[in-house]
C-alpha cells in the first residue's frame, strides 16, 4: 500500500508540474499574441497615416467611399478596377487621362480606402453605390465609363441602369457574362481550382493581417500577389492594403460573388447600350498557372472563345471598336498603358 501511495502521489506532482508547464505556455502564448496585436495596431496606424486617402471620402448612407479626381472638362472620365483591385489600379492612365479633361478612380466598397458597406455585394447595389458616390461627391456627368476585368461588367450595368449620364465606354480586358459557361472545359477546371486556393489564402493572409503581424513588415508581402504595377505604386498599395484589418477579409467576399454578379448581368439581357462610342480592348497575352496540364490547344480554345467574347461586347454600340493589345496580359493598362488612354481619348473625341 505505501508503494502504490508514493506511486499515486508522484502522478499527481507530475500531472500537477505538467499543468503548470501548459498553463504557462498558454499564457505566454497570450502574452506573445497581445504583444503582436499591439505592436502591429500601431504599425497599421503609422502605415494609414503615411498613405492617407488622395481623394475625397463621401458618405454613400452611413459608410464613406473614396474617389480621387484629376484634371477638369466634361465629359467626367470613371474608372473602375477589376476584382479585388482598387484605384491604384490606373495610376498609369489617369494622370495622363487628366491632361484631357476630369478623370476619377473610386474604391469599391471593402477595397483601397473604401469602408466595408452592409449591403449584399448584389451588381444592382454596386452600380447604385457608385451612382450615389457620383451625387453626393459632386462628380458632375456625363461621364465616359472605363471598366477593367470585373469593373467592366460592372460599368456595363451602370450604362444599362443609366443611359442619360453615359456617352461613351471603354471595356479593358472586360469580363463577359457568360463566361463561365463558354470557356474551355479544361481551362473552367482550372479557374475552379485557382478560385478554391485563393480563398484558403486569403484566409491565412487576413488571419496574419488581423493581428497586424504584416503591417510590420510590408515589405515582406510577396509581389506575385500584386497587380504588374510600377515600384512606387507597389510600395503605396501593400501601404494601403495592410493598414485596414479588414482588406482581404473584403476581397475574398468580392471574388466569392464574381459567378453571381455575371449570373446578375446575364438575367439583365443587355443587348445594347445604345449609339455611343465604344472601344473594347482584349488582351493576346495570357498568364496561365503551370502545374494543371493545360495544353496549347486548350490555350488556342480559350483564346478563340475571348476574341468572340470581345466582339459580343463591342457590339453592343454601332459605334465600335476591337483592339487587341498584343503585348499585354490581363493588366493592359500596366503592360500597355498608352492603349487605354488613346482608347479614352478616342471616345473622349468622340462626343
Amino acid at each position: 500500500m505505501a508503494v502504490d501511495s508514493t506511486r499515486s502521489s508522484k502522478k499527481r506532482g507530475c500531472l500537477k508540474w505538467g499543468g503548470v508547464a501548459v498553463g504557462s505556455l498558454a499564457l505566454l502564448l497570450i502574452a506573445l499574441l497581445t504583444l503582436t496585436w499591439v505592436m502591429g495596431s500601431r504599425a497599421k496606424a503609422a502605415l494609414r497615416a503615411k498613405y492617407p486617402p488622395p481623394g475625397q471620402m463621401v458618405d454613400v448612407g452611413g459608410y464613406q467611399m473614396h474617389i480621387y479626381c484629376l484634371g477638369s472638362g466634361s465629359p467626367t472620365v470613371v474608372l473602375d478596377a477589376g476584382a479585388g483591385d482598387f484605384s491604384l489600379a490606373w495610376s498609369l492612365v489617369q494622370p495622363e487621362v487628366a491632361q484631357t479633361t476630369r478623370v476619377c478612380a473610386y474604391d469599391r466598397v471593402g477595397l483601397g480606402w473604401s469602408e466595408r458597406g452592409p449591403l449584399p455585394l448584389t451588381v444592382e447595389n454596386i452600380v447604385e453605390e457608385l451612382h450615389t458616390l457620383l451625387t453626393e461627391g459632386g462628380i458632375e456627368g456625363p461621364y465616359v465609363l472605363v471598366g477593367h476585368s470585373l469593373g467592366g461588367a460592372y460599368v456595363r450595368a451602370y450604362a444599362f441602369r443609366y443611359p442619360e449620364e453615359v456617352v461613351g465606354l471603354v471595356l479593358v480586358d472586360a469580363s463577359h457574362e457568360d463566361q463561365e459557361a463558354r470557356f474551355p472545359e479544361a481551362f473552367a477546371k482550372v479557374s475552379v481550382q485557382a478560385r478554391t486556393q485563393m480563398a484558403q489564402l486569403l484566409g491565412l493572409v487576413q488571419a496574419a493581417n488581423s493581428l497586424g503581424i504584416m503591417a510590420l513588415s510590408p515589405g515582406s508581402y510577396p509581389d506575385a500577389y500584386l497587380p504588374p504595377m510600377p515600384e512606387a505604386t507597389r510600395e503605396v498599395y501593400k501601404g494601403v492594403v495592410l493598414s485596414y484589418g479588414s482588406f482581404f477579409a473584403a476581397v475574398a467576399e468580392q471574388y466569392a460573388h464574381v459567378e453571381d454578379n455575371l449570373a446578375e448581368i446575364h438575367e439583365m439581357h443587355i443587348t445594347t447600350l445604345g449609339d455611343i462610342p465604344l472601344v473594347v480592348l482584349s488582351a493576346a497575352k495570357m498568364e496561365l498557372p503551370e502545374g494543371y496540364g493545360l495544353t496549347a490547344e486548350d490555350v488556342a480554345e480559350l483564346q478563340a472563345v475571348r476574341s468572340q467574347m470581345a466582339a459580343e461586347l463591342a457590339a453592343l454600340s454601332p459605334q465600335r471598336e476591337v483592339v487587341v493589345a498584343e503585348e499585354s496580359t490581363h493588366y493592359i493598362q500596366f503592360d500597355q498603358p498608352e492603349l487605354v488612354i488613346e482608347a479614352i481619348r478616342q471616345v473622349l473625341n468622340a462626343q
